[in-house]
């Protein structure tokens, strides 16, 4: 048979036939024995050959590290390498092939091999310079980063720094609510610095490697589908370009150097780090954020109730705090004008100078009665610097709760150690000490930390590598001396303030709760149906006393909860809302929640203990005091008359909040409820609850015989009827909405809220007249 009419790869068919050489480097035949006497072609003129080349391919790299047979193509394609002329012998290429004899043939053959093994040997000898060139580059890059470590450890902080000039011109004053904008971004942190240390790595990197790169990026979700984009790429700025293009800048450093470790180029890995250190941390931190803060519970923490914080988050009112009380003393019944003014800010702007104020705010207070969104207000604070929409000044944001901090390291430790117990990415961040390098810590819920704080007898500290006790770190990081560079935002309750001297705060904030306009965009953008939404927010203001309860985003939420649940009902919304319910949940919800705060989320912890049943009890109790003497407020030395301490109301601190401090004289302290219509609930709860339980009726005490106090199933009108005459005979109508709860309290359903807590869970049912048990009260 005829080597014409084959299509072997042999070099004497691709001689005779005038075919280029295979692209994956010359294929030699073995089989000698052919028959070759039947070639019938013009004898083969001489002249210069030119040999097609393609360069290695990069599927020997790859055979090499993975054993495989994947075929990889390099984009460069052919190219000519010079003319080599052929040294065998003339007389030889001008015979006859017919006449050849087999001996010559096979002499032409071998010398035909041979030049191929030449031009082969030429070839490795040429990759093995390249190697050895890319080798020495790699051996140059490691002794360069060695010496830059060796040399810049304690100058920079562990931190390759490659200096590029800074922008002259400053950048545009940002609008209101951006917060701090007014820097242009780090140059370590900025694209062109972190593009152009991943191109160089890359650069290092010959095309069989380059190809395991890219491989290697095919495994991640991003290029599963998308793979092709890159898979003809070969320039290093290009497959950078396009990881950029796909993935984002923090996430194509991650990819570059997970990769990197991959195709084993670990010095490359490491200079990258190194050089990149702040863009790497960056990243790290916001998948750690990612993770943390873009869910939120409303209410209380229950697995499955979560919800994204951008679809139910409305920016509450934000002042600087004034002379005025936290309290809002609206109420339906008497209404107190406000004549003092305060100056509001947006959220985002806390740490932004007003425009008469010179020095930067470094220490910022923010205060707020309990359930006012304050940790809601810190989640929204990070998301929103995360997608990089206000704050941007702020390289890092360090969120420390104060009801963990205890939990770390026990005994001695530096704050880079603190910083890397709570994110395991800040393993080595020395860099944090720059002056360039301005980060944000976040100490929310002081009124949890278990640490002293004595800002007067502390050691004083200044360098986040210096080991000291916890509440020492705490103190020097408040005072400023420990990252004086640094921004502090603490998040506290009124109650625990105090524990940082005044003279520390450089601006004291304080949230303010929604207003009507923000109760409206509360009610319809956190439901999928916006007319289901504008359907509760018209039946909540239906009730006076829910509307201005309302500006607590927490009562906002109860409100939302049971409203679209109710509107399922077709028959639901005919009547004005009842509202007793709404306060009796609402001080559930706020015992559970200091729970979970105080004592941990276990059920053990849950557990509703005798002492917080009594603790209501007699809050009730110094609750209906407070009314009958027309005050609002209330010290400590009306907590001993009920037999409570303050320790007692410090626990369970989500129902009042202090109002006014003059000294640490425990005398001088005032307080109050978070609302006036929440101390008139707690009244009426405590009378009912003591009727109900115990069978005492409060109001009229001198009528009931010795024998009636154990009777614990009396007629309810026993004790409605004073409380309406009492009532009725009060000039100012104090006693409005106390006696509105009282009777709202025996309504069908509004009892069972209390069962469990107040009342014993087979307590029988209240005794009324049938005119009291025919009668749908709404209230």
């Amino acid at each position: 048979m005829s080597n014409f009419g084959d299509d072997s790869d042999s070099e004497v068919d691709r001689i005779v036939m005038d075919r280029p050489p295979s692209s994956y480097g010359s294929m030699h035949s073995d089989d000698h024995e052919e028959e070759i006497d039947d070639f019938d072609v013009s004898p083969l003129k001489q002249t210069t050959r030119v040999r097609l080349n393609r360069p290695d391919s990069p599927e020997t790299a790859i055979t090499e590290r993975t054993n495989t047979n994947q075929s990889s193509i390099y984009k460069d394609g052919l190219f000519l390498r010079q003319p080599i002329m052929h040294t065998g012998e003339s007389p030889a290429i001008h015979r006859e092939p017919s006449i050849m004899e087999p001996s010559e043939l096979q002499s032409d053959i071998r010398t035909e091999a041979a030049m191929d093994e030449e031009l082969n040997d030429r070839d490795t000898e040429m990759n093995e310079r390249g190697v050895q060139e890319q080798q020495n580059e790699s051996a140059a890059m490691e002794v360069q980063v060695e010496q830059a470590e060796a040399t810049t450890e304690e100058d920079d902080f562990d931190e390759i720094v490659v200096q590029y000039e800074e922008p002259t011109d400053p950048p545009p004053t940002p609008p209101e609510g951006f917060g701090l904008q007014f820097r242009h971004k780090h140059s370590s942190l900025t694209l062109r610095h972190v593009l152009t240390q991943m191109v160089r790595c890359l650069s290092q990197l010959h095309p069989g490697e380059i190809a395991y790169f890219k491989r290697c990026l095919s495994t991640h979700y991003r290029f599963r589908k998308n793979y092709s984009t890159i898979a003809d790429l070969n320039d290093p700025l290009d497959v950078i370009d396009k990881m950029i293009e796909v993935c984002g800048l923090g996430e194509t450093l991650h990819l570059t150097i997970r990769s990197l470790q991959n195709v084993g180029k670990g010095s490359l890995d490491g200079f990258l780090r190194k050089t990149c250190r702040r863009a790497v941390f960056l990243h790290d931190l916001k998948l750690a954020f990612n993770r943390r803060y873009y869910n939120l519970y409303e209410g209380r923490c229950r697995p499955g109730q979560q919800r994204y914080i951008s679809d139910v988050y409305v920016e509450p009112v934000t002042v600087i705090r004034g002379s005025r009380e936290p309290i809002n003393q609206e109420n339906e019944v008497k209404r107190i004008p406000y004549t003092i003014e305060e100056t509001r800010i947006r959220a985002a702007d806390i740490f932004r100078p007003l425009p008469h104020e010179q020095k930067p705010i470094r220490t910022v207070m923010m205060t707020g009665i309990p359930a006012c969104g304050l940790t809601v207000a810190i989640n929204k604070f990070i998301i929103d610097w995360m997608e990089e929409k206000n704050n941007q000044d702020f390289q890092f944001v360090f969120p420390l709760p104060a009801k963990e901090l205890h939990l770390g390291k026990d005994g001695n430790q530096s704050l880079l150690e603190l910083l890397s117990s709570f994110f395991a990415e800040a393993d080595d961040i020395k860099f944090i000490e720059k002056p360039d390098c301005l980060s944000l810590f976040v100490i929310n819920a002081l009124e949890c930390c278990q640490q002293n704080l004595d800002f007067k007898n502390n050691e004083i500290i200044t360098s986040a590598r210096t080991k000291a006790p916890l509440d020492t770190l705490l103190t020097s990081l408040i005072k400023g001396t420990l990252l004086p560079n640094a921004r502090v935002w603490i998040t506290s309750h009124v109650t625990a303030t105090h524990r940082v001297p005044p003279h520390l705060i450089d601006r004291y904030v304080e949230l303010r709760g929604f207003t009507d306009e923000k109760k409206e965009e509360y009610f319809t953008k956190r439901t999928t149906d916006p007319e289901l939404g504008r359907k509760v927010y018209n039946h909540m203001k239906r009730s006076k006393a829910l509307e201005i309860i309302c500006h607590i985003p927490l009562f906002s939420w109860m409100v939302a909860f049971i409203f679209e649940r109710g509107f399922r009902d077709p028959e639901y919304g005919k009547h004005p809302p009842g509202i007793t319910a709404f306060y009796s949940q609402y001080i559930i919800v706020q015992m559970n929640r200091s729970f979970e705060k105080y004592r941990g989320c276990s059920v053990e912890a849950q557990n509703w203990k005798d002492e917080d049943k009594m603790f209501i009890e007699m809050m009730g109790k110094m609750s209906y005091r407070m009314l009958l003497d027309g005050r609002d407020w209330f010290k400590v030395e009306d907590l001993t008359s009920v037999n409570l301490t303050y320790e007692d109301l410090r626990t369970r601190d989500e129902l009042t909040t202090e109002v006014k401090r003059r000294n640490e004289d425990l005398r001088t302290w005032v307080f109050k409820f978070v609302h006036f219509t929440i101390q008139e609930y707690m009244a009426a709860m405590y009378v009912y609850v003591a009727f109900r339980k115990h069978g005492k009726n409060v109001i009229e005490p001198s009528r009931m015989s010795w024998f009636q106090g154990a009777n614990k199933d009396r007629p309810m009108i026993e004790l409605f009827r004073p409380a309406v005459d009492r009532a009725l005979a009060s000039p100012t109508g104090h006693l409005d909405m106390f006696l509105r709860f009282l009777i709202g309290l025996v309504t069908p359903g509004t009892e069972d809220n209390l069962r469990g807590y107040l009342l014993n869970h087979y307590h029988p049912k209240p005794k009324a007249p049938r005119m009291w048990s025919n009668t749908s009260t709404k209230k």
